[in-house]
């Protein structure tokens, strides 16, 4: 049984007129029967609430303010889930849907809640289909059309595969060559989009890249050609392979991909060095903080030179890591009058760049 998460995006669900394309969505559909009635698990992240709305509305301006496109995606949601419900019933297969923000990835205690309410649908046989709220939450009308949020999805499921599907082949270099594997130092041809979708190959090129680095096999592929991804999973040059990295913890997945640092700590080099070597974080060790956070919150941990090696869960709030930078642990305790942890940031709670 594999892990699959499909993302599909506004311009392969509408048409140049603005209209849904029902018959790509049947195809889609039916692609992704396949893989569920063979016992592989699948969600689907979804974009084209905005547009579904401008069919309803009767615009065709794309160009509106926010507050409108946020009205019309209100609109769009219930006739986009409306048509999912009618292609996939046509397979057999049950529908929910989850409208979700970023937010809910970096508070632990929701990303949790989340991950439980999703192993619920899919043990009563119900296919998870996944929007950003666009009600409330204006990042994927403004920016990245959803691809930043199948990725946090397949890293926070420990997905064994995600697809963000576009209207190109993959990524294509300055010769006009499709790029089989991604190489950091590749330089890519800037591919022109148009007025449904908000991402671009660099958004989709940074969510494959967090997600491959989290252990999650990614794949920029043409979503026209939906029998890429079938393709893909065999082993065959399909699209852009981003190759999945040694796989980690779920925490510290979380951690590194998910959450969002409350704060930042500057530590020296031996410090650096220790870090490297999977030792803890300890007071003697940190140079300088920023920002206020509490015991329990994510920092970002740069080095002297403002090179940010990693982040981790800390074990001080900001005021008494103020009175404490610096000192050894002995003298830390004494600093703040009663027994303390040893260490700032504990090796387990750690999550190191590269």
């Amino acid at each position: 049984m594999k892990k699959i998460v499909v993302k599909v995006g506004s311009n392969l669900l509408v048409k140049d007129d603005g209209a849904i394309d029902k018959e790509y969505m049947v195809e889609l559909a039916r692609t992704l029967a396949r893989f569920w009635q063979e016992d592989n698990q699948v969600v689907l992240v979804t974009s084209g609430a905005k547009a579904a709305g401008y069919g309803v509305a009767f615009h065709k301006d794309v160009d509106q303010d926010l507050y409108i496109k946020q009205a019309l995606c209100a609109i769009g949601q219930v006739q986009l889930m409306k048509l999912y419900e009618g292609v996939f019933d046509f397979y057999g297969i049950k529908v929910a849907q989850l409208l979700m923000n970023r937010d809910d990835f970096s508070n632990r205690k929701r990303f949790l809640n989340l991950r439980n309410t999703l192993i619920g649908l899919l043990e009563m046989g119900f296919l998870p289909i996944v929007n950003e709220n666009d009600t409330v939450s204006t990042e994927e009308i403004s920016f990245g059309d959803n691809d930043v949020l199948a990725a946090m999805f397949a890293i926070g499921w420990k997905s064994d595969y995600l697809f963000l599907l576009s209207t190109v082949d993959g990524i294509i270099d300055e010769a006009g060559n499709r790029i089989g594997e991604y190489n950091f130092h590749t330089r890519l041809k800037k591919l022109p989009g148009n007025g449904w979708g908000t991402g671009g190959i660099q958004t989709k090129i940074r969510a494959a890249r967090a997600a491959s680095a989290a252990g999650v096999e990614s794949c920029i592929s043409n979503g026209k050609t939906l029998e890429n991804l079938e393709k893909f999973i065999k082993g065959e040059s399909i699209g852009t392979r981003f190759k999945a990295r040694n796989a980690i913890s779920s925490k510290k997945a979380w951690i590194g991909f998910l959450s969002s640092p409350s704060g930042v700590v500057v530590i020296n080099r031996g410090a650096e060095l220790a870090l490297k070597k999977s030792k803890s974080l300890l007071p003697v060790g940190v140079i300088k903080i920023e920002g206020d956070f509490h015991t329990g919150d994510i920092v970002d941990v740069l080095t002297e030179k403002g090179n940010r090696i990693g982040k981790g869960i800390t074990n001080f709030n900001s005021t008494e890591m103020r009175k404490i930078i610096g000192l050894k642990s002995i003298e830390a305790k004494k600093a703040l009058g009663y027994d303390c942890p040893t260490a700032f940031i504990h090796t387990d709670n750690f999550w190191r760049e590269g």
